[in-house]
């Protein structure tokens, strides 16, 4: 079947689209094969590269305003940005991230290769690669990774390659699919096959007796959230559910209380500990901290039983929403942002986990758990992860889901439960095999109560991150290279 150029354009458009629905909420993973189908069989039709680079530019615009469409909400209905402007900036954003599949498509036409192996090992290795480079160019945005739709079919592969592994590992099959349709499918059934016994590996084990824990939910809207009027509202809606709390350990969502830690009344802090003592808790706060000298400024998670020892200093800011990028080019942007926390500072890479609650509690801020690289670089060194966030800034979008998926992704990853408190959802538990073992509902404020358990020991993806993926993409490309030459020497 031959399609002209402009209804292969908005075939790759919608294709792109519909890969939203393979993540969470709706989660249904078969549709990202389909995706991914739709854009391969578009590169390999394209009579020109420049028509194979524009056929992957439309799948990404679909595929990006589908699976961010949330952005808008957070720069328009909190961030205060005129409607025009903040759906402009949603599309650019959207349209800067369609150029990885771009280029990855202008690449597989571009380089010399002989067509079967263009198509069925060239094409899913580049596309993969330039997802891999999306994930840290610019600091980074690995939101939407295709290795992420796949939780349910593959979750035996994570602890072992991560989600680019897994990304690389379904590429590669819906290319040789298109390519030959019987080995295609026959090396589907294995990979489910694979990790389906892969499942049954406990790459970690236990560490003393299970933990409560309870997590508190506020359910602050971000409209009120840093309005000076409802402050006290937000230290009594704290304090009471820090009061309903049953755990040894209670944890607080990002920013829970909306000022500094410094600034908060010295009453409420002596509160807490009192709670603290009485129910024999340990307690981990969201909180915007300052430097000693007052000169650097985090968002921040503390120990409130010591605030000053060792807290969890955010690394992974938030750009245009925590620190202004380039001021000197996009300063002008900011008089149409409403943005409470902007100039802060990034904490070390690397930072020492919380020894509370018989265990050490790496924990980590908003998105970072996107960051499959960076929550295994602090994994190693402890046996529980916490994630405090606040989805406030997406409510009514699919944000929080996806979110709460990446989060799955990151507790498989590492062999490791992980706890996330949220502001208005999703507050979960996960356990080491990445499922929720328990979570509320969003928008309603309430405590969760469950238990962990404390895990030690290391995966391989722990041991080589997303270094053995890089190293194979390289391989498969070095591998190409190789045999071109072969090839052309015997032809001769």
């Amino acid at each position: 079947m031959t399609l002209r150029p402009i209804q292969q354009l908005a075939l790759q458009l919608i294709a792109g689209a519909i890969s939203v629905f393979a993540f969470a909420p709706v989660s249904q993973f078969w549709l990202m094969p389909i995706s991914l189908l739709a854009l391969f069989w578009g590169i390999q039709q394209a009579r020109r590269t420049r028509e194979a680079a524009g056929y992957a530019f439309a799948w990404g615009t679909g595929y990006f305003c589908a699976n961010i469409s949330w952005v808008y909400i957070s720069l328009h209905t909190y961030g205060g940005m005129p409607i025009w402007m903040a759906a402009g900036s949603t599309l650019a954003f959207a349209l800067f991230l369609a150029l990885f599949p771009a280029l990855a498509a202008l690449l597989t036409r571009r380089l010399p290769c002989q067509d079967s192996l263009r198509y069925t090992l060239l094409a899913p290795t580049l596309f993969m690669i330039f997802e891999w480079v999306r994930g840290w160019i610019f600091t980074g945005f690995p939101w939407a990774s295709v290795g992420g739709s796949q939780l349910e079919t593959l979750s035996g592969l994570y602890p072992i390659v991560g989600s680019y592994g897994v990304g690389l590992v379904l590429c590669l099959v819906v290319a040789v699919f298109l390519y030959e349709k019987r080995l295609g499918l026959g090396l589907a059934f294995a990979l489910i096959s694979t990790s389906a016994l892969l499942n049954h590996i406990n790459w970690t084990t236990p560490l003393g007796a299970p933990v409560k824990v309870s997590l508190l939910q506020g359910n602050i809207a971000q409209s009120m959230k840093w309005n000076q009027a409802a402050y006290v509202d937000s230290l009594g809606a704290y304090m009471t559910l820090a009061q309903q709390a049953k755990g040894q350990l209670i944890v607080f969502p990002e920013t829970a209380i909306p000022s500094f830690l410094e600034a908060m009344p010295d009453w409420y802090l002596g509160d807490l500990r009192a709670l603290m003592a009485q129910k024999k808790a340990a307690m981990i706060l969201g909180v915007a901290t300052s430097s000693d000298d007052g000169t650097q400024h985090f968002n921040a998670a503390v120990d409130l039983s010591n605030p000053k020892l060792n807290p969890y200093e955010k690394q992974h800011l938030v750009p245009f929403g925590e620190y202004i990028p380039l001021p000197q080019v996009f300063g002008p942007v900011y008089q149409f942002l409403d943005m409470p926390l902007l100039g802060l500072n990034r904490g070390e890479a690397i930072q020492t986990p919380f020894a509370l609650a018989g265990g050490k509690i790496a924990a980590n801020i908003c998105y970072e758990d996107a960051f499959g690289h960076e929550i295994r670089q602090n994994a190693v060194n402890a046996t529980l992860l916490a994630n405090l966030t606040n989805m406030a800034w997406f409510d009514g979008s699919w944000a929080a889901e996806q979110h709460a998926e990446m989060a799955r992704a990151r507790a498989l990853e590492n062999g490791r439960y992980l706890i996330r408190a949220t502001n208005t959802g999703k507050t979960a538990i996960i356990d080491d095999k990445g499922r929720i073992t328990a979570s509320l509902p969003p928008q309603q404020r309430a405590v969760l109560e469950g238990e962990v358990q404390h895990r030690t020991g290391t995966t391989p993806y722990q041991i080589w991150g997303d270094w053995l993926i890089v190293a194979i993409w390289f391989g498969i490309l070095f591998g190409l290279a190789i045999w071109r030459r072969q090839w052309k020497g015997q032809s001769i």
